[in-house]
């Protein structure tokens, strides 16, 4: 057993493609720590014919590579993993661990840190090395502060300091995948975890189809908000207005430059629970704190104030194009294009712009 917990580990989701996106942003987020503690990036793999998907993540930022290859493995069984993992954890002691906020990544790691007796913050949306000194508690160095969405508007700094691991769960969408270098060396270790008997077995698996709309997987997002229930004149509008300019305007951008886009909403909007918008807007459209966050190389804001809770879910966007009527919304604070107006008539000027069919004012 090493004197010092060392290493920050990263668990590396997979599917028959390779890693998964939301892993490759938690190597992303490994990498930057790690570089700033000046200690190496571990990659945790398990599953079965992974050795492929374990070099995968050396491309990706990973200096060493932990994966358990085995037929037991093929099938995601959580008491097995977390027994793996677990072994892993203690007989080696990490600095730090991180797992993707996702299902599966949320089932580990609650279950990790209970039994390492240590802390876990879940959901953040960035991480930070720093010193941190509490006087009830001492001064600590290089820890990691974990920075998540709390209640309301504010963003919450976590501090775990007295305990090794730190854990953290990573929310997707909010670090970018390094670039693959195909050339960088790495080392692969294969583990061999003590094999147990359970009193529970996986007999059948049947997957999902992915949730509709696939907000994280879009190129281009058009969110509305409750802007959209008047026009520029303060007169009452329709919401199912908004909405069809919105599949226009999907619908010129897919055509044109063959970039999937998808509807986002606000949670002020979905909440509302307008009548017109029954069966169109949920909240598998969410976008925010309690929703999705997205990445997408185009955000369309129509109609949305900016709230930090709206604003957490998509503010590293490539490029936000927000249309609001008050020149003072906070929107316009992190938007590139921010355009002042009413946007039942500047939605039909940037359809036709893109190329779609002249809509009738």
């Amino acid at each position: 057993m090493s004197a010092e917990p060392k290493g920050v580990w990263a668990y590396l989701q997979h599917n028959k493609e390779g890693l998964t996106r939301d892993s490759l942003e938690v190597l992303a987020a490994a990498r930057k720590v790690a570089d700033r503690l000046d200690q190496d990036v571990v990659g945790v793999v398990i599953g079965h014919d992974v050795s492929s998907w374990a070099k995968q993540a050396v491309e990706y930022g990973a200096d060493e590579v932990l994966y358990v290859d085995s037929p037991e493995y093929e099938t995601y069984f959580n008491l097995r993993y977390i027994d793996a993992i677990y072994q892993a954890v203690a007989e080696e002691r990490p600095y730090i661990l991180l797992f993707a906020a996702n299902e599966l990544g949320k089932d580990l790691a609650a279950r990790i840190a209970y039994r390492a007796k240590t802390g876990l913050a879940t959901d953040n949306v960035q991480l930070e090395v720093e010193d941190y000194t509490n006087p009830a508690l001492g001064s600590f160095r290089d820890l990691l502060i974990q920075i998540r969405p709390d209640f309301g508007t504010r963003l919450a700094r976590i501090y775990t300091p007295r305990t090794r691991p730190q854990m953290a769960t990573v929310r997707p969408g909010n670090f970018t995948p390094l670039t693959p270098d195909k050339k960088r060396k790495g080392k692969l270790r294969e583990l061999e975890p003590e094999k147990r008997e359970y009193p529970a077995r996986v007999t059948e698996v049947e997957e999902l189809p992915p949730p509709m709309p696939d907000l994280p997987g879009a190129k281009v997002v058009i969110s509305l908000g409750l802007g959209i229930l008047k026009d520029g004149s303060g007169r009452p509008r329709d919401p199912r207005e908004a909405y069809d300019l919105a599949l226009k305007l999907k619908d010129a951008i897919e055509s044109r430059y063959h970039l999937r886009a998808e509807v986002g909403a606000t949670r002020a909007l979905i909440y509302a629970e307008l009548k017109e918008l029954e069966g169109l807007i949920s909240k598998s459209n969410q976008v925010g704190q309690t929703g999705s966050t997205v990445r997408p190389s185009v955000y369309f804001a129509i109609g949305i104030s900016g709230a930090l809770q709206h604003r957490v879910g998509m503010q590293n966007s490539g490029k936000i194009v927000a249309v609001n009527m008050d020149p003072n919304a906070p929107i316009f604070k992190i938007a590139h294009y921010p355009i002042v107006g009413d946007l039942y008539e500047v939605m039909p000027r940037l359809i036709e712009a893109i190329g779609g069919a002249q809509v009738a004012g």
